[in-house]
């Protein structure tokens, strides 16, 4: 109890200085005036006392309830008055809000209180077309370029005005409680800058990072990223692989392209799946649902084209390739 009183005698001055507190507290006066009235002055209960003084105040005029003495007329003008002007500014003060919290939630200028939303850090071709794919949740894209600002809401996603190697600006951005961080800065140190930075914050949270230069892979990871992707290695080597047949690019790009077919998804192995215990041989994957197995993933480790006796675990995730009608018989036949 102490604690609640040292709480309130510490932050009510503040709170007390608000415009929208006073505007608050004004409407509760003036309800409570025309309560306190009608119940003295007209004899009414206080709950026909309170429920007169609303329709008075909103203008609404039922005509259910009306004075039936001269004070009781001379007191309800008073309260006409009053209660008018000060509900009239109560709106007004309301709308204010509204449209300023508006202006700077477009402007990124406002604290993120959401939880499970992806960050991004930094800005590039990469990360626009990552906010196109990430367009069925909750983004928050941490630059300080104009440019940026409007191209991230123009893709419905959220902005935050900052400087991902600033500690201060990631806390606005509330990587804390965030599903996963995605990291895109210029370059590889300002990479591994901000990344110190996430994890001074949240050593768990799930940080993927953009490397510029493929030698800077393992600084990035010391940094703390979980996951460390080099576009220019990937595409550096599918372009060389291209120079015979390119059967291998064609494959990579058809699966990741955007409205092909079949995609690449990664699905895990639930505790009670029908795959729990099943070896590679046993479930017939292909056979039943069409989806290729390409992998399994359990922990840090992915083995590609796992061998036929190979047994599902719980935990596992297994990577796949199919149409989305294969890859919904595939979720149906894991179960789980």
């Amino acid at each position: 109890m102490a604690l609640i009183f040292e709480i309130i005698r510490k932050h009510l001055p503040q709170v007390v200085k608000l415009p929208a507190t006073r505007v608050f507290v004004l409407v509760l006066a003036v309800i409570t005036y025309g309560t306190v009235g009608f119940h003295f002055i007209e004899g009414q209960s206080w709950t026909v006392s309170f429920y007169w003084t609303l329709v008075t105040i909103g203008t609404v005029g039922y005509g259910d309830y009306s004075p039936s003495t001269a004070a009781g007329m001379y007191f309800t003008v008073t309260l006409i008055v009053l209660g008018i002007g000060t509900f009239a500014l109560a709106v007004e003060t309301l709308l204010e809000f509204i449209i300023k919290r508006q202006q700077m939630r477009l402007m990124g200028l406002i604290d993120v209180v959401k939880s499970k939303h992806v960050v991004i850090c930094g800005w590039s071709e990469s990360t626009l077309e990552c906010l196109r794919e990430l367009s069925g949740g909750e983004v928050f894209v941490i630059a300080e370029d104009e440019a940026v600002r409007k191209t991230v809401l123009k893709n419905g996603a959220n902005f935050v005005h900052g400087d991902p190697t600033r500690i201060s600006d990631l806390e606005k951005a509330n990587v804390r409680g965030a599903r996963a961080v995605i990291v895109d800065m210029e370059s590889d140190s300002e990479t591994i800058h901000c990344i110190l930075g996430i994890r001074k914050i949240d050593r768990k949270v799930r940080v993927i990072a953009e490397a510029e230069r493929y030698e800077n892979i393992e600084q990035i990871r010391m940094a703390g990223a979980d996951q460390v992707i080099s576009p220019f290695v990937i595409s550096g080597r599918l372009m060389s692989r291209s120079i015979d047949d390119g059967y291998e690019a064609m494959f990579v790009q058809d699966v990741l392209a955007e409205g092909s077919t079949r995609r690449m998804v990664e699905l895990p192995v639930r505790e009670g799946s029908s795959l729990q215990g099943l070896s590679v041989l046993d479930s017939d994957i292909h056979e039943r649902t069409g989806v290729i197995v390409l992998g399994v993933g359990h922990g840090d480790e992915l083995i590609i084209d796992p061998p036929r006796d190979y047994r599902f675990k719980a935990g596992d995730v297994i990577l796949a390739v199919g149409k989305e009608d294969e890859i919904e018989k595939f979720r149906d036949y894991m179960g789980g």
